[in-house]
């Protein structure tokens, strides 16, 4: 009975971390939006230490910080997943084709394409596009799909070829069905399964590289709240405003860890289930 005692665990771990993910999505909502104090105008003396009025202190502009951290959760999470889905889909379809295309031209290019773009670093191309687009939540999300999509086609590739010649889909060659109904009725059903364990696992990763291109200036431009850039404001007044670094961070930190409690409750869920 080991796999039924795995599967409590991961039942537990993924319904902690949905908590914790609900929590900070409820605070995201509503903060902005019940609280007094503006997110992007200073309405407070600067540089105030966390205190009742201000849970998490001022920074520098004397804008509460409290604030400005879940409305910049609120945006790094709704760039994280439309980015992610976006990239879901078009990576999905693209890997399903390459993995039922065989030796054909199509697949071959796409084959170049995707293994070129996922030759390099992430946070390289990711940099590298912001500064064709220039830094701007637009920028910031066409970076995300432009460089993100590969990945997912290299999931869906591998999971096709296996998936192609599998006893189901033969049968449907046998009855006569064309490939384009295989693909859409009998192998994209069963390779979306597995990509979308992949992408709640890369949801993390797309987060922290948002806050990340904006960490360094190439993200989403002040006075906009992002949580990379409130860490990379406070971080040259550590010594004297750390909560102006520390409380971003640690949002950032239990956002990050929500999602991989959930990614990994989920995946362990799908395996011994």
């Amino acid at each position: 009975m080991r796999w039924a005692s795995r599967l409590k665990d991961a039942d537990r771990m993924f319904l902690i971390g949905a908590l914790l993910l609900a929590l900070i999505v409820l605070a995201s909502a509503l903060a902005p939006i019940l609280s007094s104090f503006d997110p992007v105008r200073g309405t407070s003396p600067p540089m105030r230490a966390p205190s009742a009025g201000h849970l998490f202190g001022t920074d520098n502009l004397g804008r509460d910080v409290f604030v400005r951290a879940f409305a910049a959760t609120r945006l790094d999470m709704m760039l994280a997943v439309v980015a992610v889905g976006v990239s879901l889909i078009v990576g999905t379809l693209v890997g399903a084709v390459m993995g039922m295309g065989g030796r054909s031209k199509v697949s071959g290019f796409l084959n170049l394409v995707v293994d070129s773009i996922n030759a390099f670093p992430f946070i390289v191309l990711a940099l590298g596009v912001v500064a064709v687009v220039g830094p701007s939540v637009p920028g910031v999300l066409s970076a995300i799909i432009l460089t993100g999509w590969a990945r997912y086609a290299r999931v869906a590739r591998a999971r096709t070829a296996v998936i192609a010649d599998a006893d189901f889909v033969n049968a449907a060659r046998l009855l006569g069905y064309g490939r384009s109904r295989v693909m859409i009725r009998h192998v994209f059903p069963n390779v979306y399964s597995e990509s979308f364990a992949f992408a709640l696992s890369e949801l993390v990763i797309v987060i922290l590289a948002i806050a990340s291109l904006s960490f360094l200036g190439a993200g989403v431009r002040p006075p906009t709240p992002e949580l990379g850039a409130m860490i990379s404001e406070g971080r040259i007044m550590l010594t004297r405003a750390w909560w102006i670094s520390v409380f971003p961070g640690a949002v950032l930190a239990l956002a990050a860890l929500s999602i991989q409690l959930i990614a990994d409750g989920y995946e362990r869920m799908t395996r011994y289930a």
